[in-house]
């Protein structure tokens, strides 16, 4: 149920805005970046540092000081992965400067699902919640579509164990684990009034 939480609480948010302020915007984004994590283990195999490309599409609403997303993004990681996706929310407070360029700072949270091969061939999966920051810039190219980068830190703690008998009755544990992941992003959103 908590993996839940995100996925209620971010449509009635995105309805709130649109009841409660006049000026809001529909937004549609494509997002892609490049995610940096690193996959740790305690088989004695080494550590991997990962680095996918990163696509994504996201839809949300925007008022003059904030804005809130609900998105999915898909990470091209490598053969070891059979796949690797999120979804979640970001709500961002927006630090106007102008009416073609803002700040933004904020938080997201969501769900990571992974599936991969360990050292040992087996088939590992991880669904785990994620939280975390946001933080970038927005230019405003014109009045339908803005251009924007962010940095994006998600923390998983997300972990996989599997107990193996070693001949003895004693079953060891094998654990992979993932502690967060850092995304570098651009994301071209296209504003609207419904």
């Amino acid at each position: 149920m908590k993996k839940l939480v995100p996925f209620i609480v971010a449509p009635l948010l995105v309805l709130s805005l649109h009841a409660g302020d006049w000026k809001t915007q529909s937004l549609v984004g494509i997002e892609g970046g490049v995610s940096s994590f690193d996959l740790n283990n305690n088989t004695g195999a080494p550590s991997d540092s990962q680095s996918p490309a990163s696509i994504g599409l996201k839809i949300g609403a925007e008022a003059q000081t904030y804005r809130i997303f609900l998105g999915g993004r898909t990470y091209s990681v490598n053969d070891q992965f059979d796949y690797a996706n999120s979804f979640g929310a970001e709500l961002q407070y927006l630090f106007r400067f102008s009416s073609h360029f803002n700040i933004f700072a904020g938080i997201n949270a969501g769900i990571m699902n992974m599936e991969f091969d360990d050292a040992f061939g087996n088939v590992r999966e991880i669904s785990q919640g994620y939280f975390g920051g946001d933080l970038g810039a927005n230019f405003s190219l014109n009045h339908n579509f803005d251009i924007e980068v962010g940095v994006r830190y998600m923390n998983l703690n997300a972990e996989n164990t599997h107990y193996v008998d070693d001949g003895t009755g004693t079953k060891t544990p094998y654990t992979y684990d993932i502690d967060n992941m850092v995304t570098t992003y651009v994301s071209l959103v296209y504003k609207f009034k419904i």
